[in-house]
């Protein structure tokens, strides 16, 4: 039987939207570490990195100990119509897993952007629409 509602445990709140940009990773010591970006939607966006950089993110170990205190700037280049934008959003870790043995992904949520750049990241999503949605938030019931 097919449903045309939608699933009701879906937590996400809007479309994520596949993406391959590099960013930075600034931590509270101003030590800059590379990654790049797996997907990025209005709320959030998941970051894969490798083992070294996941290590200085957080050198007890990701897998072993809670991640829900990890805080830090993201500072990414968003390809906006014909020009870039950049886009500066302190975050938190949501979660974290890991792909391969150098490899993982880390869930960031946005917890507020500097300089104005929340207009960068929307007029950013808005160019895309319904292009490479990975997964479209639920509307309310």
């Amino acid at each position: 039987m097919i449903l045309d509602r939608p699933i009701t445990n879906e937590r996400r709140q809007s479309a994520r939207y596949e993406m391959n940009l590099p960013v930075d990773i600034v931590q509270e010591s101003g030590n800059i570490l590379s990654a790049s970006t797996r997907n990025i939607s209005s709320n959030g966006l998941q970051v894969v990195c490798d083992t070294w950089v996941t290590n200085e993110i957080e050198p007890r170990g990701i897998q072993s100990h809670s991640i829900n205190h990890l805080r830090f700037k993201i500072v990414a280049q968003l390809p906006v119509e014909d020009t870039t934008m950049k886009l500066y959003a302190n975050c938190r870790v949501v979660s974290v897993h890991r792909l391969s043995q150098d490899e993982y992904i880390l869930s960031l949520v946005f917890l507020n952007f500097e300089n104005g750049t929340e207009g960068a990241l929307e007029k950013f999503i808005n160019q895309y629409n319904d292009i490479n949605v990975i997964h479209k938030g639920v509307v309310g019931e």
